[in-house]
């Protein structure tokens, strides 16, 4: 594999976080202050770098930052000052809390001082501002271990919560050495705490003894702990990166759609199993490719093992058999058969009447092999244009070849009535539209 530049690993690390950013809080959250927890140790600081990154690209909002100093230990006055420092050069505003009644020789430091800790930076976290933690997938692969000798709980097995009320954690994308590397490649300065090496605190034994071991006979061990937490906060309905925005399902005996903007690979590898001739297995990491080519606008089709397929198109998933035959032959030869499209003594639809023709659709036991489901357009060139209709759709390729000769243009249904509701002012409150639905059944035609 081809060795990324930094400029391109620093590009596809920010990108990734920011689409984790976007399945975890919604878009006025992104616009809104945005205050990072620092120590000065590389995580929190390369997690302060990104953010700086992500406002000057106008992604998220204002950015500042802030040092909490428990006075135990002389150390902290340098990371500290090495904090500073950083935010000075770039203009980040930046604060120092100071802890009160800690002791590195009392017993459960680490509980009291996090506890402190978090209490200082709630009370200094403004209404309008979310506050920014460094734990990453290694923190939270740590804190499972931890738990799980010490609860029964499913539950505080799951390892950190990506968002916790105005708490978030965008590193819970990312491992530790994915950190390490961009904070290699950029010369992000950082101080390590050392009482990381003292094994008396258990997650430091867990790190620095046990994980290593774990490590080197099972390398994948990361990937494996991702995908089976997002398996478990699904089934538990804990997980907050679902991508469940006004999501619907609609299963048929051909396959399923989720129509919506968004849903959880965990979901479509349920419905892909659902029609899949082989047991479970490859499919986790084949979702996770298909979402990040969707996020890059790919439709697909997509093949999966088991002879599965998925399709992506505006504002819906759909999920198939490889060998579902469509009516796209059947669609293609109606349309040629009609010799004039302008002598069609066509009535004119509403986009309440389109509404309607495609909840019909969604209650008929064929749907999915009209799917993704094509309106045809009989309008002028400037209300086409205004639609953003195609000529093209690789569902459909046989009526795609049609209404190239034809002149014809088409788009999905979702899509029209999307756009027409967006675009109200620009539009007729009717519009010359056949759903080509409506002409799969006019002929016996199918072979």
């Amino acid at each position: 594999m081809k060795k990324l530049n930094a400029v391109s690993y620093q590009r596809l690390f920010l990108n990734h976080v920011f689409g984790f950013l976007k399945n975890i809080i919604n878009s006025q959250e992104l616009e809104g202050e945005h205050c990072i927890a620092v120590s000065g140790g590389i995580d929190s600081m390369t997690l302060l770098w990104v953010a700086h990154e992500l406002q000057k690209q106008n992604k998220i909002g204002g950015v500042s930052a802030v040092f909490v100093h428990h006075h135990t230990r002389g150390g902290q006055d340098l990371e500290a000052e090495l904090v500073k420092k950083f935010c000075e050069k770039r203009e980040i505003p930046f604060s120092v809390l100071h802890a009160q009644g800690l002791s590195g020789v009392t017993g459960n430091f680490e509980k009291k001082a996090r506890e402190i800790r978090r209490q200082l930076l709630q009370k200094n976290l403004k209404s309008s501002q979310l506050l920014w933690l460094g734990h990453h997938i290694d923190d939270s692969f740590e804190w499972s271990m931890m738990q799980k000798y010490r609860s029964g709980q499913p539950k505080s097995c799951l390892g950190i919560p990506v968002k916790n009320h105005r708490i978030i954690r965008p590193f819970l994308s990312v491992t530790k050495s994915q950190i390490r590397n961009l904070a290699n490649r950029f010369e992000i300065p950082s101080l390590e705490d050392p009482t990381n090496r003292d094994n008396k605190f258990d997650r430091n034994f867990l790190r620095n003894d046990m994980i290593p071991l774990i490590q080197v006979r099972y390398p994948q061990y990361l990937k494996h702990y991702v995908n089976y937490s997002n398996h478990m906060a699904a089934i538990l309905n804990l997980n907050i990166t679902q991508r469940l925005t006004g999501h619907e399902f609609f299963i048929f005996k051909q396959g399923a759609l989720i129509q919506g903007d968004q849903f959880s690979h965990y979901q479509v590898q349920e419905l892909l199993h659902q029609f899949s001739n082989e047991s479970r297995g490859k499919i986790t990491s084949q979702v996770l490719k298909m979402i990040k080519a969707i996020d890059h606008g790919k439709k697909g089709p997509f093949h999966f093992s088991g002879g599965t397929q998925a399709y992506s198109t505006f504002g819906l998933l759909m999920i198939y058999r490889q060998d579902l035959k469509n009516y796209d032959q059947a669609i293609a030869h109606a349309l040629n058969e009609i010799q004039d499209f302008n002598q069609l003594d066509l009535p004119t639809m509403t986009i309440d009447d389109l509404k309607q023709s495609w909840n019909n659709l969604l209650k008929t036991s064929d749907a999915m092999l009209n799917m993704p489901g094509l309106v045809l357009l009989l309008e002028n060139k400037n209300i086409l244009k205004t639609l953003n209709t195609s000529v093209n759709d690789t569902a459909f390729p046989e009526v795609s070849k049609v209404c190239q000769a034809k002149g014809l243009r088409f788009m999905t249904c979702l899509k029209c009535l999307s756009t027409w509701e967006s675009k109200k002012t620009k539009l007729p409150k009717t519009l010359r539209i056949i759903p080509l639905w409506t002409m799969s059944n006019l002929f016996s035609f199918q072979e």
